[in-house]
């Protein structure tokens, strides 16, 4: 699969229509009295509606930021920002009201609502306007995929990275110890008991461990797709592709963390710690391994670990090769959130020119050597240096966010989307030396490991949607039994068992029904002229 290699910020439908009549006098002279004189149409002032979720507080609804959009485009352009806790309630009463906005916002967790809007035709097939915009054109193929009902795109999907995630070590930890980075379960189990009872900091404490994790077993130490709760790698006797949850991977991983579980080496009380909680455990030099993201870390975080323990020194682990020789990284979805437009849209094509216009503006990507004043776009977008943020040590710095400066909080999505090819310049959001290098290893592990596509992507059943959330629940419950020795992991085939019953197998044969069409194109795909499954997985 080939992609655009480069992005270029286009602005589209400008209309520039000019009406003119000739003027109605006779004889060779012209009289100005009775000419018509040239008269310029002015493009219409489109009301322009959205809904999208928001984490925090939204913008203050007419801030300075608000003012200078409308002005710019000449629109009269609101957007709903909701926060997100409350966000599917409100939608869900808009929608059945039948006063659709023209932009709808969706988490990805909302997949089973656009499905079910997307199927009533509530939104416009989005197919013909693609090739027109480059932020839509930059779009992969297999991103795309996962928004077609019936054979058309609906949603427009907002940039995320492929790039898998990881987990990160307390290297100065292993090197008190005389210890290397593990690189199995068995040596990652050695250096998580270590960690707990070799007093791996020095100070004479039995004050560490070795794994923090939180409730509904969240990080879930997967070292690749095989152990994965939530990636269809698994096939079952009958060749159909299983939920990992249910999977000997995910077996593996539970029988991992029982055995230390019984040693003291991960989070004693799991069961009920939030993730804020969670991440405590880790910056606050209690626990020696913990998640490593491409994007998203807190550098606050990671400074007070710093300020705790200044000499810290972090290693990022390689995904572990799997039972059947694979080793690699699941790829991610490629989005975070995505949107629709209302099909209402299709009768008024100029407004929906507009909206695809300012869509398209609002998704431009700046690299940190095009950031700043002297680029009129990226200065306007967020608000203008000094105003709406400043530029330190050649970074972004927003100011006053709360106050609505920057357009930028405004739009329906503005979410740069990075095209295929280009640097996203993840290390580029922090400023601390030793979370930069963190950063750089993950990204360095992932160019250099194969990726596995799930076959499920963009595929949805109708008894997930009605009872997937409670059968996770259940077994995220179950399997916390088994971690604490509630219940024996000799269950495990008993566990599996009352999942299928509880709706599992309907899940199963759902979904797989739904990837035969596209097994073709998967197996050629992904496991490619007859060579092992992860030979041909580089994309």
């Amino acid at each position: 699969m080939k992609h655009s290699k480069s992005f270029i910020l286009a602005a589209a439908f400008m209309l520039t229509v000019t009406a003119c009549s000739s003027g109605s006098g006779s004889g060779t002279g012209t009289d100005p009295e009775k000419t018509a004189q040239p008269e310029a149409k002015v493009e219409k002032k489109h009301q322009i509606t959205g809904i999208t979720y928001i984490y925090g507080n939204p913008p203050p609804g007419n801030g300075e930021g608000q003012k200078k959009l409308n002005e710019r485009f000449n629109v009269d352009y609101k957007v709903d920002k909701v926060p997100q806790e409350n966000y599917v309630e409100k939608l869900t009463a808009i929608v059945s009201g039948g006063d659709i906005p023209d932009m709808i916002g969706f988490r990805p967790n909302d997949m089973a609502l656009f499905q079910k809007w997307a199927g009533q035709k509530a939104f416009l097939p989005l197919d013909d306007y693609i090739d027109k915009y480059e932020s839509l054109k930059a779009v992969p193929k297999e991103v795309w995929d996962q928004f077609r009902i019936d054979g058309k795109i609906y949603g427009i999907p907002s940039w995320a990275p492929l790039e898998g995630n990881s987990f990160m070590i307390r290297k100065d930890w292993l090197d008190n110890l005389g210890m290397e980075i593990p690189t199995s379960y068995e040596e990652l189990k050695e250096v998580a008991i270590a960690f707990t009872k070799n007093d791996p900091n020095k100070n004479g404490k039995d004050d560490t461990y070795g794994l923090a994790i939180g409730q509904n077993i969240n990080p879930d130490f997967a070292m690749g797709p095989y152990w994965q709760f939530n990636t269809w790698y698994h096939k079952d006797e009958q060749g159909n592709f299983i939920p990992g949850i249910m999977s000997e991977g995910r077996k593996e991983i539970i029988q991992f963390m029982h055995d230390l579980y019984k040693e003291k080496a991960i989070t004693s009380d799991f069961a009920v710690l939030n993730w804020a909680d969670t991440n405590d455990e880790f910056y606050k030099g209690k626990a020696g391994i913990f998640l490593v993201a491409p994007r998203g870390m807190s550098q606050a975080y990671m400074e007070g670990l710093l300020q705790i323990n200044p000499e810290a020194e972090f290693a990022v682990l390689p995904p572990f090769e799997a039972p059947d020789g694979s080793q690699g990284f699941t790829a991610g979805t490629g989005y975070a959130r995505f949107n629709a437009l209302s099909a209402k849209l299709a009768k008024d094509p100029d407004k929906l020119a507009k909206i695809m216009e300012m869509h398209d503006f609002s998704r431009a990507f700046y690299p940190s050597s095009e950031q700043g004043a002297s680029n009129a776009d990226f200065d306007w977008f967020y608000g203008g240096e000094n105003v709406g943020y400043k530029m330190e040590n050649g970074k972004r710095v927003m100011l006053k966010s709360a106050e609505g400066w920057e357009p930028a909080a405004y739009f329906q999505d503005n979410t740069n989307w990075i095209p295929d090819g280009v640097d996203p310049e993840f290390d580029k959001a922090y400023t601390e030396p030793k979370l930069i290098q963190v950063t750089k290893d993950l990204m360095a592990l992932n160019k250099e490991m194969k990726r596995y596509f799930p076959p499920n992507y963009g595929i949805q059943s109708e008894t997930d949607n009605l009872k997937g959330t409670e059968l996770l629940t259940f077994m995220m419950n179950e399997q916390t039994k088994m971690i604490v020795g509630q219940r024996p992991i000799s269950d495990w085939d008993a566990l599996v068992a009352e999942y299928l019953q509880r709706g599992g197998a309907d899940i199963i044969k759902e979904v797989n029904a739904a990837i035969a069409p596209l097994t073709d194109c998967w197996e050629l795909i992904f496991m490619g002229r007859g060579e092992k499954k992860w030979d041909a997985l580089n994309v």
